[in-house]
């Protein structure tokens, strides 16, 4: 099938197979109309052969050599070429997303998609209604995530926290250390952060907010205070230690290698061990989105409680990201496509960060229904 999809990619044999699995298919359907004229007329169909879309010849030519670069690559195998298919592109793309999944393995909390865009040499995409050939010169891969959730994990932490003082407070630590350079999270810590910007013009609390709209009328300020999410509000809806967890507080790597194989709760040790296997992963590229509006790839949204205010701050996040400009995107490079050993070393370096996301993965679904 590799090979094929070789030869299809060359030549013009494609077009002529399928028109004549088409004059095959509408011939037998002619002929048994005619033996059995008392029986229902079956309805036409198309081949397996015959595409389900046209491709312009002329994007055709340029897909079939992003195609083959991938082949090159080792980017593509031919198992997850499908025995029938329209446009090279497209099922690269497929074949791309495939081999993440594969990769990854079973996720149960995080939905990555990927995305795999050929650009131009004039350094735009095609435009249907251009005659001239198209050349493509290099390919946009980007990551990002389906469709982030709330996971509520402070009863967790909590009970972890009263197991083993700092037990709970180092977790969160290396999951907001290490999910920056892997895979955002919107963590309680970062909902404080964000509030200084969103609602105290970059202040510590609100009163600088209050008194740019209210002035000194005390009703208006406490009518605004109410509503608004204030520090006050911010301070009592977390822990002290989950908020910025101070360095004193965090467990000692050996005391963590300890509750791995020591702790009498089964859901500790594991915890333990993960976070631990977290930890010491070395990923250090992490990801600066070239935009000036504010970035909002986050994979998760990881809440204290089912109504906190990490929620309530997340969605006005997005909602004042959504007035200029954005980036929800939490990978983005480009490689051109004469240098397939670029693509190599990339899908090689990306093991490390896989064995990461299912570390988050598998830690964000044991804080979340563990106990």
């Amino acid at each position: 099938m590799f090979d094929a999809m070789e030869n299809l990619l060359s030549t013009g044999e494609r077009g002529d197979r399928s028109s004549t699995a088409i004059g095959t298919d509408f011939a037998a359907v002619a002929g048994t109309a005619a033996s059995a004229v008392n029986h229902a007329l079956p309805l036409p169909r198309l081949a397996g052969a015959i595409p389900l879309s046209v491709v312009p010849c002329r994007l055709a030519a340029a897909n079939a050599a992003v195609a083959r670069f991938l082949i090159q690559a080792g980017a593509v195998r031919e198992g997850d070429i499908p025995v029938a298919w329209d446009d090279a592109l497209q099922v690269c793309e497929r074949a791309l997303d495939t081999w993440v999944k594969r990769e990854l393995g079973a996720l149960h909390c995080l939905r990555p998609y990927f995305s795999l865009t050929a650009v131009t040499d004039a350094g735009g995409y095609p435009s249907v209604s251009r005659k001239e050939p198209v050349r493509y010169y290099k390919v946009d891969i980007c990551w990002g995530e389906c469709r982030e959730q709330q996971w509520v994990v402070g009863d967790a932490l909590e009970t972890l926290e009263r197991q083993q003082a700092g037990f709970g407070a180092m977790v969160l630590d290396v999951l907001r250390e290490k999910n920056r350079f892997v895979y955002p999270l919107f963590t309680p810590d970062l909902a404080c952060d964000v509030a200084s910007y969103v609602y105290w013009c970059g202040e510590e609390n609100e009163e600088v907010a209050l008194d740019m709209e209210c002035g000194d009328n005390e009703e208006e300020r406490e009518a605004m205070r109410e509503d608004m999410v204030t520090r006050k509000k911010l301070d009592e809806a977390f822990p002290a230690w989950a908020n910025a967890t101070p360095r004193k507080r965090r467990l000692p790597r050996a005391a963590l290698a300890r509750l791995a194989q020591d702790a009498a709760d089964p859901l500790a040790r594991d915890i333990a061990a993960d976070v631990l296997a977290l930890a010491a992963l070395r990923i250090e590229d992490e990801f600066h989105p070239d935009v000036d509006g504010e970035y909002i790839g986050f994979g998760a949204v990881l809440s204290w409680r089912e109504d906190d205010l990490t929620v309530r701050v997340y969605d006005d996040l997005l909602q004042l990201a959504h007035q200029s400009e954005f980036c929800d995107r939490m990978v983005e490079l480009e490689i051109v496509l004469d240098a397939p050993q670029a693509m190599r070393g990339w899908q090689s370096a990306m093991r490390v960060r896989f064995a990461a996301i299912r570390l988050l993965d598998r830690l964000i679904d044991r804080l979340s229904t563990g106990y």
